[in-house]
Formats: C-alpha cells, sequence, structure tokens
C-alpha cells in the first residue's frame, strides 16, 4: 500500500509538471517589437513633424510571430476613424519582424492644425489581442 501511494504521487507530481510546461509552448501568438512614423517620406523623430500641410503620415508596426501563422488586425484613429474590414496577413517566419502600415493625409494651412495632436492604433484581433497606439504631433505651417 505505502508503494502504491508514492508511485501515485510520483505520477501526479511528474504530470503537475508537464501540463504547465506543455501549455506554455502550446501558447503561440504575436507581439509588437517597435513602431514608426514617417512624414511626407521623412523619419518623424519622436513622432513629431513640423512643416508645410497637408501631409502624408505613414505609421508602422513591426509584428513578429512565435510561429507560422495568420495574423488579423485593423487600425482605429483619434478622429473616429477606423478600417472598414478587417485584414489578414500570413507571417510565414517566426520570430521576425514584419512590417505591417496605415496612411493618413491630415492636416491644412488652418489654425487647427498649427499644433495638432493624435494618434493611430493597430487592433490585433487573432490569433491573439494586442493593440499598440502610435501618438504624434503635427505643426503645420
Amino acid at each position: 500500500m505505502f508503494k502504491t501511494r508514492i508511485a501515485l504521487l510520483s505520477v501526479f507530481a511528474s504530470s503537475a509538471l508537464f501540463v504547465p510546461l506543455m501549455s506554455q509552448s502550446a501558447q503561440a501568438g504575436v507581439r509588437i517589437g517597435g513602431s514608426s512614423l514617417r512624414a511626407n517620406g521623412q523619419v518623424a523623430q519622436n513622432y513629431e513633424y513640423t512643416g508645410p500641410c497637408p501631409v502624408y503620415l505613414k505609421f508602422g508596426w513591426g509584428v513578429i510571430a512565435s510561429s507560422p501563422m495568420a495574423m488579423t488586425y485593423t487600425f482605429s484613429r483619434s478622429d473616429g476613424g477606423h478600417s472598414s474590414t478587417a485584414q489578414t496577413v500570413d507571417l510565414s517566419q517566426p520570430n521576425r519582424s514584419m512590417p505591417i502600415y496605415d496612411e493618413w493625409h491630415l492636416g491644412a494651412n488652418r489654425p487647427q492644425f498649427a499644433n495638432y495632436r493624435g494618434w493611430v492604433q493597430i487592433n490585433i484581433m487573432s490569433p491573439n489581442p494586442v493593440s499598440q497606439k502610435i501618438p504624434f504631433t503635427i505643426h503645420c505651417q
């Protein structure tokens, strides 16, 4: 009887260790590795632009998958704008950054854009929910 209890305890202990390890390795997903902003084709240092308007803004995120998978995402903006439909991209190379972009033509030589602050956000819906905002400032001259 004593040997049976030890054997059962050993089996229970080893299976308890195996389950968390198995579930950790089974957790595949995506993460955002970084972001960027270009204004009229030039890198916007500190996510800030000063110059003539309207300005062509290109927002970028580096998305990294833990294994090959499809990712579905949308964009939303501080002015209430958003993607009309979700987009899907295949992330075929694990642990390598893949750029995802959104574009916005913004501003005019009007007082409301003299010092305009806003943001664009990527909303990853699958395989796991992740989002990240890029806040920015434009100074139209």
